[in-house]
């Protein structure tokens, strides 16, 4: 098991300190929806955040892979509405495409002045449309859109205002989805050709990583909450942790998440290497049937209350479903995962 280091730990826990009651917030955004509140994305963006996998040539922190899932994981259990994970996946994409284009992009991302995030190409399993996929719809500023292959491949960026046209459609955690389709040359040119299209593969490789650390933050978050009520609630006169049938389920649970935990570490540091691509669209398919799993037997261990929106397992559960739904379902890494080649 590979352990965060001391500086890890300090900033995973600066990081959660400055995103403090995530779930407050994310009820509150709830009742708002789709209107957000800037002020905690100005505080996240002040402090450097967006910048963590920016080249420091690029005015970012210089971090790696195995930074941001030791960040991601402490910090999913906050439940923090913004949008961190994906634009910290996404912001060396535009380092990478070295054109003054991206340059003012990504110096618009650092700084905080503008939410960048990416559309997935294809269609959502639960549309009959075909096109463009954005999470986190409802914070956009600028979206990123991938078209072709190979020599004709294009990255452009699209302010988020030209999509407003889309239906924007709430999602089952209270975030919001776009599925949409660019006009033809439509958009900003970021770059293009062969190189383009290999960083933004590995945009998608870390969307996934980051998505795929985050379900395990979740199902940590949910496992401790689990433990605690086992040992609270009482029947025949006795905690119900006491019971051996719900002991070994709990050990169960703890396994799937310490197994899940590890391949999401070694994934990490599969990143910038040959096999990137199989192992992250494998960590992803993992963490999302385990995150389905312990969730719904913790739902379970809890009752009736396990669903209750006013109890704290539920916002878990729900955004734990919205994940495994991003970025490529189970079925759609495992599907990928026999066509991507074992090195690059």
């Amino acid at each position: 098991m590979i352990e965060p280091t001391p500086e890890q730990v300090l900033m995973r826990d600066s990081l959660v300190q400055l995103l403090g009651d995530g779930v407050a917030r994310t009820r509150s955004a709830g009742e708002a929806w789709p209107r957000i509140d800037r002020a905690p994305w100005a505080d996240i963006a002040g402090a450097g955040w967006p910048g963590l996998l920016v080249p420091e040539a690029s005015g970012g922190w210089g971090g790696t892979a195995l930074d941001m899932v030791m960040l991601l994981e402490g910090a999913a259990a906050t439940l923090a509405p913004e949008p961190l994970p994906a634009v910290l996946a996404i912001a060396p994409l535009l380092a990478a495409c070295e054109s003054a284009a991206a340059a003012a992009l990504l110096g618009q991302l650092v700084s905080g002045e503008a939410i960048v995030l990416m559309a997935e190409s294809g269609a959502f399993p639960l549309s009959h449309e075909a096109g463009f996929v954005l999470f986190d719809a409802h914070w956009a500023d600028e979206v990123i859109c991938a078209e072709g292959e190979g020599d004709a491949f294009r990255l452009v960026a699209v302010p988020a205002a030209d999509l407003a046209d889309a239906p924007l459609r709430r999602t089952i955690d209270g975030s919001g989805q776009r599925v949409f389709s660019l006009p033809a040359g439509a958009g900003l040119e970021l770059a293009r050709g062969c190189r383009a299209e290999a960083a933004y593969h590995s945009a998608v490789n870390r969307l996934r990583l980051g998505a795929a650390a985050s379900l395990m933050g979740l199902v940590r978050g949910a496992l401790a909450l689990t433990i605690d009520y086992l040992g609270v609630r009482t029947q025949f006169g006795q905690p119900i942790g006491s019971f051996q049938a719900l002991q070994h389920r709990a050990a169960s649970l703890h396994v799937a998440h310490t197994a899940g935990w590890a391949l999401v570490c070694e994934a990490a540091l599969s990143v910038g290497g040959e096999k990137e691509g199989i192992a992250c669209a494998m960590v992803k398919a993992k963490a999302s049937s385990t995150a389905r799993d312990v969730l719904k037997d913790c739902v379970q261990m809890h009752g009736a209350i396990g669903f209750s929106d006013e109890y704290a397992l539920a916002p878990l559960f729900r955004r734990a479903v919205t994940l495994a739904s991003a970025f490529g379902t189970s079925q759609v890494c495992l599907g990928e995962i026999g066509s991507l080649p074992r090195c690059a």
